[in-house]
């Protein structure tokens, strides 16, 4: 049977006037984000089919349209100019088919191409007995036809948990057109967590086709020992500057979220072969990143800003999925490979259009005992550059207090002495109020300089030029938003501090 056109329409129409019923009241919560990327209603994670067709950028998401926690999945979709103000689309994809889960978990995440001046998705759907990978198309960019010869790719290679074969990310190298797939062996803990014949290790399928439609299994990219993780989600794979990337969101490696490898891709094999491993971003935050390329050959990246309920620090609930919305998205990242194979990014130009109420703080010292006092424009919604001279530094630990109050503060200190940047919310007002380490490669260097970005309820911060990140929800009062930087054990020369109001990006 083809695809029901007529029943898909009903499907996103419903979802449109659910969300023209309830868009007024949610965006009236302080918590709703001013310039990160949010549905007007309902749940959202992972963000995908990312690509600038006919001159503009178009960002799809994973979309659970009728409450704030996790359901059957929908596309939503929204357009911009500039990646940073986005306009707001019906859904691009309901689910409506069997094979794509509309008594089921609906349509998962996957990817965007052009093709013949077609826009094309590839996306997971999830039938009742497995998962499938199916395409649909548009000419317009805004009206998509799911194809006849959905599913275009049924079964996963042997030996391939049915139930764990999904995130189809599609490109184009010479001739062929190339798919990866996450997928794990045997039998999912999800699934059947008895089954004592389950292997749990996960896998990213490398598939091929000449015509999009027709698809052969090549290899496995990579193959995991559990050092990898038990399943390998929305895995992205691409060259950049003269060597290959694998991105994928990881289960089973505990408070790794995103891994990147770099290394050497083996055409003929169909295999990678690695030699580093990092990871994209390190805080509680951040998962599902993908990647794209735009029309200035710029490699971009944007990922969901939310934790799941399996993650070890998260506890089942979400500060806002009460309220009939949860999840946003990161500013989009751009990204490039270092001499040591260390993947670095910091936020795309375009942000910059966002400042106001600059404000410009001379160096100076500041002494233990004596806070350093400062603001950027509401103390909520903002940009925070600053630079530390650590060959005049004695303190053990350069410490910023944002979002504060009497009740509340978020901290972010640099222990030089330990060479650790700890991001700390115990007091931030989170349900899942703990404190996220990494490494700080700036400790042992002549200078520090951290850019950090502040939103209703999420922080990005930028440090070692880019190669250590850390995005966190926070849920603070509105009211907390005090900013200072003291320290521990010393003093700290404070070379330049730049503040910024940014301007939000909501449609009214």
């Amino acid at each position: 049977m083809g695809f029901n056109a007529k029943w898909h329409q009903e499907k996103i129409q419903r979802v449109e006037e659910y969300v023209a019923q309830h868009k007024a009241e949610i965006a009236q919560h302080p918590w709703r984000e001013n310039y990160h990327f949010q549905t007007p209603v309902g749940w959202m994670n992972d963000p995908h089919g990312l690509i600038q067709f006919q001159g503009k950028f178009h960002l799809f998401y994973q979309h659970h349209p009728f409450s704030g926690k996790w359901g059957t999945m929908h596309w939503g979709h929204a357009i911009s100019k500039d990646l940073i103000h986005w306009e707001h689309q019906p859904e691009a994809l309901a689910p409506s088919e069997d094979y794509d889960g509309w008594e089921g978990g609906g349509i998962f995440t996957g990817s965007a191409i052009e093709h013949q001046n077609e826009l094309i998705l590839y996306y997971t759907g999830c039938a009742k007995d497995r998962q499938v990978q199916c395409m649909a198309s548009s000419t317009d960019g805004l009206n998509f036809i799911k194809s006849d010869h959905n599913p275009v790719l049924s079964d996963p290679p042997a030996g391939i948990n049915p139930h764990d074969f999904r995130d189809p990310k599609v490109w184009k190298q010479g001739d062929i057109w190339y798919m990866v797939t996450g997928v794990t062996d045997g039998v999912s803990d999800l699934i059947e967590p008895s089954n004592s014949q389950k292997n749990g290790l996960g896998k990213v399928c490398l598939h091929r086709s000449k015509n999009l439609k027709n698809w052969e299994f090549v290899n496995y990219l990579v193959e995991s020992s559990g050092e990898l993780g038990t399943m390998l989600e929305c895995p992205n794979f691409f060259p950049l500057d003269g060597k290959w990337v694998l991105m994928y969101s990881p289960m089973g490696l505990q408070e790794r979220q995103v891994v990147y490898l770099t290394g050497d891709f083996d055409e003929q094999t169909g295999k990678f072969h690695w030699q580093t491993m990092g990871s994209v971003d390190l805080g509680f935050d951040y998962y599902a990143p993908q990647h794209f390329r735009d029309d200035q050959g710029r490699n971009l990246i944007m990922a969901w800003v939310g934790s799941w309920p399996f993650m070890p620090w998260c506890r089942g609930e979400y500060d806002t999925s009460e309220l009939g919305w949860y999840g946003s998205l990161t500013l989009p990242r751009q990204i490039r490979l270092c001499p040591d194979g260390k993947l670095a990014s910091e936020p795309v130009q375009e942000v910059e259009q966002l400042r106001e109420q600059e404000q410009y703080y001379a160096p100076c010292v500041i002494e233990e005992a004596t806070p350093f006092s400062f603001t950027a424009g509401d103390g909520v919604h903002c940009e925070i550059i600053a630079s530390f001279d650590l060959s005049e530094t004695s303190a053990q630990q350069i410490v910023f207090r944002l979002r504060g109050s009497a009740e509340q503060e978020t901290k972010l200190e640099f222990d030089l002495a330990k060479g650790e940047m700890i991001f700390d919310r115990t007091r931030s007002g989170n349900i899942s109020a703990l404190q996220r380490k990494c490494p700080l490669e700036s400790a042992s260097q002549p200078q520090l300089t951290v850019r950090i970005f502040m939103d209703s309820i999420s922080i990005e911060v930028f440090t070692d030029n880019g190669r250590t990140t850390m995005t966190n929800n926070i849920f603070s009062n509105p009211e907390s938003n005090e900013l200072s930087i003291s320290t521990v054990g010393g003093r700290t020369r404070l070379l330049g501090l730049r503040t910024f109001g940014l301007k939000s990006t909501v449609i009214a």
